[in-house]
C-alpha cells in the first residue's frame, strides 16, 4: 500500500533531494517567479478568517495562517509518478486545521491529519487510474461522498465514507457517462451530475440510486444545496440552473456571461449566491438566479489574472483562487481585491544567463502583451525581478550577456538586439538576413564577436551568421548539413563551437575556425539532439528527449562519444554543465531536472512541478536556474550551508594612494543583517583584509539563504552598510564578490569618501558610537600628547603612532558630521 509521501518509492527520492525550507517543502528547486508558485489553484477553503488551504495543479497544496501574507506549500498532495511529477488536485474538504481530504486525477484520494504536511493515499483501487475524482462533499464529520468519472472511458463512480474519509466504498458505478459534480443536503439525500446532464440521486444514503433527466444542462461543474429543497448548479458557457424540490426538477438560471465556464456555485442562502469562473466578474444573485449582478474583480498585486475557480468566505473576508497560484482576498464584500502573488508575466521563458559572482540573472521569452516584458532581470539572485520591454513583436529565444552591462538577444523575424545598460533598453541591430527566420541561439564571446543560428528553416547559403563588429555587419556560413535546422549551439570562444540539428539521428557539428567550416560527428543518439553544453575544447555534452540513452558525452572534442543512460525517462530539452563534472538536464512536459556531480556517472533528480521547462542554467556553486512555461523561473540552492563573501574595502586613513595599497593588512569584522526591517543580525565573521588586493574572504555558517545587508565594521572606522535593498545570498557554498571601493553607491546612503579612484570607509570613530565627533578627537588628543605608539585604536592612519595626522583626519570628519547611515 502506498502510504505517505515520505515512504515507499518517494522516500528513496526524498533522501537524495530533501531540502526543507520555509515556504516550499520537499524540494530544493524553489519558485522565484511567480511567488508563491505558478500552479492553478482549483479549490480554496477558509478554515478561519486567517487560516486558509488550497489545492490545484501539479499536486500543489497551499496553506496560510496569516490571511495570505505568507504561504507554506508543496507539490506532493497528488499521486506521484516515477519522474516525481504529481497529479492535478481538483477539490478538497477540510474539517479543521489538521484534518482534510484532497481528490484529483488518476483516481487519487489523499487524507492528512497534520495540516497538509503529508497525505496518506486512501481508497486505493476504487477509482481507475484513467478516471478523475472531480468533487468531494461531506454531510457531517463522518459521512461524505466523492464523485468520479473518466472522460475517455465514460465510466462513473460514487464513493462513500462513514468514518471521516479513512475508508471508502463504492456505492454507485456506471459505464455510460461520467460524474463531474456532487452535492447534497444531508447524509441520505445526495445528488450527482453527469457530464451529459443526467442526474444521479439517492435518498437512502447511497443504498439505491436513480438516474433522471430533470432539465439540468450538461457539463454542470458544481452543485450546492442550502436545504432539502433549494439548490443551484453551474457549469460551461455561463449556464446555471436552480431547483426548489430537492433536485427532482431544474429550471434555467443563466447569467449574462456566456464566454466562460463556471467552476463553482457558492450559495450562502436563498437570497445570496455566487457563480465563479469569469476572469473579470463575480456574478451574484439574490433570487436564485432570476436576476444577476456583476461584481468586478480587479486584483492588485499580480500583473495578470485569468480564470477564477473557487470562492470561500469567513465573516467579512472573501477569498478567490485561480490560475498561476493566485489567491486573492477582499475585506469589503468584493469591492476591492488584493494578492501577494508576484506574477509579472504568464508567458513562456526560453533562455537564461548570469554573470558569475554578481547575483545578476537575465531571463528572456515571449512578450506578455504584444511587445512588453520580454526580458526579466534580477540583481539579487532571483529573489525579485524587474521587467524590460524590447518593444517589438515576436519571441525572444536567446540571450548572451558579455558582462554586467553589454549583451545581445535574438529571436523571431531574424531580429538581433543589443543592450549597453544591463538590459534596461535594447537597440535593434541590422538583421543577419532579410527573410524573417527564427534565431534560436545567440552566442557572443565578446562585445564585438558573436554568432546567431537559424532553426525551423534551411537558409540558402547556410544557417550560421557571424559578426565581428557588434552586429553591424554579418557574414553567412553553412555547416554543410543537408538540412540546417539548428536547435542548439554554444561557442567556447571566437574560433571553437558546436551546434546540433533539429532532426532525428543528426550529428553534432563543430567549428574550429570561427564558423567558416564545420565538421559533423555522429553521437550514437537516435532522437532529436535538443541541447549542447561545451565545457572546454575536449569535454562536450548533448541531450535528447527520447531513447534509451538521453545524454552523450565526448572527451575528445566531439570525435568520439559515450552514451549515458539517465535513471529517469524524461523528455530532456536542455543541458548545461558548469565544469567537467557538475551539470543539469531538464525535461519539458515532464519537468524533471536531473543533476550529476561526477560527469554523468550517476544522477539525482527532482521535479519542478510546473507546466513546461525549456532551459536549465548551471550557476556558481551549487545554484542553478530553470525556466519554462507560465512565467516559471525556478532556482536551486543546495549543498554547503555556508555563505561566503569576498569583500573589498579600504579604510580611509590607511590608504597609501601613491602606491595603491594600504599600509598594512587589517582585520575587519562583517555582519549580515536582514534586508527588511528591523534588520535583525543573522551572522558575523572576521577576516584579514589584504594590503594589496584590499580583499578578505568572510565565511558565514549560521545565516540561511536570504537577502541581507553586508555591514563592514572596523575597530576605529565608521560602520558601513552595503547599498540600498541588500544582497541576495544563498547558503550553498558559493563565493559572492562585493566591492565597496568602486563606487560610493556601494555604501548605503553613499556613505564613503573618495581618495583618487577608490572609495574608502570613513575613519575616526574611535569610541565606536557611530559618529565622528569631539569625544573621538579628545581620545586621540590625549594619546597624542602622551606619545602613545603601537597597535592602538587611536592610531587611525595605521602608522603605529598617535599624532597630529590622526587628529587632523578625525577633526575633518567631525567637522563634516560623518556618522554611520543605516536603513
Amino acid at each position: 500500500m502506498f502510504k505517505k509521501i515520505s515512504t515507499s518509492l518517494l522516500f528513496l527520492f526524498i533522501i537524495v533531494i530533501a531540502d526543507i525550507a520555509i515556504g516550499q517543502d520537499y524540494q530544493s528547486w524553489k519558485w522565484m517567479h511567480p511567488q508563491p508558485n505558478g500552479s492553478n489553484m482549483r479549490r480554496v477553503k477558509m478554515i478561519s478568517e486567517t487560516e486558509w488551504v488550497a489545492v490545484g495543479q501539479n499536486g500543489t497544496f497551499m496553506h496560510t495562517s496569516n490571511s495570505g501574507s505568507s504561504w507554506y506549500f508543496h507539490h506532493f498532495a497528488g499521486k506521484i509518478a516515477s519522474t516525481l511529477a504529481t497529479t492535478y488536485c481538483y477539490d478538497l474538504w477540510f474539517f479543521n486545521q489538521n484534518t482534510g481530504i484532497v481528490v484529483g486525477d488518476q483516481g487519487y484520494i489523499g487524507r492528512t491529519v497534520n495540516g497538509g504536511v503529508t497525505f496518506d493515499s486512501v481508497g486505493i483501487g476504487l477509482v481507475a487510474s484513467n478516471s478523475r475524482c472531480w468533487r468531494i462533499w461531506f454531510a457531517d464529520a463522518n459521512t461524505g461522498y466523492i464523485g468520479a468519472g473518466s472522460q475517455s472511458a465514460f465510466t462513473s463512480r460514487i464513493l462513500k465514507t462513514t468514518d471521516g474519509g479513512i475508508t471508502w466504498s463504492t456505492v454507485y458505478s456506471s459505464s455510460s457517462q461520467y460524474v463531474i459534480s456532487i452535492g447534497g443536503y444531508n447524509a441520505n439525500n445526495v445528488v450527482a451530475a453527469q457530464a451529459n446532464g443526467t442526474l444521479v440521486r439517492t435518498t437512502d444514503g447511497g443504498s439505491t440510486w436513480t438516474e433522471t433527466v430533470s432539465g439540468i444542462p450538461s457539463n454542470m461543474n458544481d452543485i450546492w444545496f442550502i436545504d432539502s429543497n433549494t439548490g443551484m448548479a453551474a457549469g460551461s458557457q455561463g449556464v446555471a440552473a436552480r431547483t426548489t424540490n430537492g433536485g427532482l426538477n431544474w429550471v434555467p438560471a443563466n447569467t449574462p456571461q456566456t464566454d466562460w465556464s463556471y467552476f463553482q456555485i457558492k450559495m450562502v442562502s436563498a437570497t445570496e449566491a455566487y457563480a465563479i469562473g469569469d476572469p473579470s466578474n463575480l456574478w451574484k444573485t439574490t433570487d436564485l438566479g432570476v436576476t444577476w449582478t456583476s461584481i468586478p474583480i480587479s486584483v492588485s498585486g499580480p500583473a495578470v489574472t485569468f480564470v477564477w475557480y473557487s470562492l470561500d468566505f469567513y465573516g467579512s473576508t472573501y477569498v478567490l483562487s485561480g490560475d498561476y497560484g493566485i489567491v486573492a482576498k477582499s475585506t469589503d464584500g468584493g469591492a476591492t481585491w488584493s494578492s501577494n502573488n508576484s506574477m509579472k508575466s504568464n508567458q513562456a521563458f526560453f533562455d537564461a544567463t548570469t554573470i558569475n559572482g554578481t547575483g545578476k540573472y537575465w531571463v528572456v521569452g515571449r512578450a506578455m502583451n504584444s511587445t512588453m516584458r520580454e526580458v526579466f532581470y534580477s540583481s539579487n539572485g532571483g529573489d525579485s525581478w524587474t521587467t524590460y520591454d524590447v518593444g517589438v513583436a515576436g519571441d525572444i529565444q536567446s540571450i548572451s550577456m558579455v558582462n554586467e552591462t553589454t549583451g545581445y538577444i535574438s529571436g523571431a523575424n531574424s531580429q538581433v538586439f543589443k543592450t549597453t545598460d544591463g538590459g534596461a533598453s535594447w537597440i535593434m541591430k541590422p538583421k543577419p538576413h532579410a527573410t524573417n527566420y527564427q534565431l534560436y541561439n545567440c552566442e557572443f564571446v565578446d562585445e564585438n564577436t558573436g554568432f546567431v543560428f537559424v532553426n525551423f528553416s534551411t537558409v540558402p547559403g547556410g544557417n550560421v551568421f557571424k559578426t565581428t563588429n557588434g552586429g553591424d555587419n554579418w557574414t553567412q556560413y553553412s555547416t554543410g548539413a543537408a538540412s540546417e535546422n539548428i536547435y542548439s549551439a554554444e561557442m567556447l570562444n571566437a574560433n571553437t563551437g558546436f551546434c546540433t540539428m533539429n532532426q532525428s539521428n543528426k550529428p553534432v557539428y563543430k567549428t574550429t575556425n570561427g564558423g567558416v567550416n564545420w565538421t559533423g560527428y555522429s553521437t550514437g543518439l537516435t532522437g532529436n539532439i535538443k541541447s549542447v553544453s561545451v565545457v572546454d575544447s575536449n569535454i562536450v555534452y548533448v541531450c535528447q528527449g527520447s531513447g534509451t540513452s538521453r545524454v552523450a558525452k565526448s572527451t575528445n572534442g566531439g570525435v568520439n562519444w559515450t552514451l549515458i543512460t539517465v535513471p529517469v525517462a524524461a523528455d530532456f530539452t536542455s543541458i548545461d554543465f558548469k565544469d567537467a563534472n557538475t551539470g543539469y538536464i531538464c525535461g519539458n512536459s515532464t519537468t524533471t531536472i536531473a543533476k550529476t556531480t561526477n560527469g554523468g556517472t550517476s544522477w539525482s533528480w527532482e521535479n519542478a512541478h510546473t507546466t513546461t521547462l525549456l532551459k536549465v542554467l548551471a550557476g556558481p556553486g551549487d545554484t542553478a536556474i530553470a525556466v519554462g512555461g507560465v512565467g516559471a523561473i525556478m532556482r536551486r540552492a543546495g549543498g554547503s550551508s555556508n555563505i561566503k563573501i569576498n569583500l573589498t574595502s579600504i579604510i580611509e586613513g590607511m590608504y597609501d594612494q601613491p602606491n595603491n595599497r594600504t599600509v598594512r593588512d587589517e582585520v575587519m569584522k562583517v555582519y549580515l543583517r536582514n534586508a527588511t526591517s528591523p534588520y535583525a543580525l543573522k551572522d558575523s565573521a572576521s577576516s584579514t583584509m589584504d594590503s594589496l588586493t584590499f580583499s578578505g574572504l568572510f565565511t558565514f555558517s549560521n545565516a540561511p539563504s536570504g537577502s541581507y545587508y553586508i555591514v563592514a565594521d572596523h575597530f576605529n572606522s565608521i560602520e558601513t552598510w552595503s547599498k540600498s535593498g541588500g544582497q541576495s545570498l544563498l547558503a550553498n557554498g558559493s563565493t559572492y564578490n562585493y566591492d565597496f571601493t568602486n563606487s560610493s553607491a556601494q555604501a548605503y546612503g553613499n556613505n564613503m569618501i573618495q581618495k583618487g579612484t577608490k572609495w574608502c570607509i570613513y575613519g575616526g570613530d574611535v569610541n565606536k558610537d557611530g559618529i565622528v565627533d569631539l569625544s573621538d578627537i579628545t581620545l586621540i588628543f590625549n594619546d597624542a600628547t602622551a606619545f602613545v605608539t603601537g597597535y592602538v585604536v587611536t592610531d587611525v592612519n595605521g602608522d603605529y603612532s598617535v599624532d597630529l595626522s590622526d587628529l587632523t583626519l578625525t577633526f575633518n570628519n567631525s567637522g563634516n558630521f560623518v556618522s554611520k547611515i543605516t536603513p
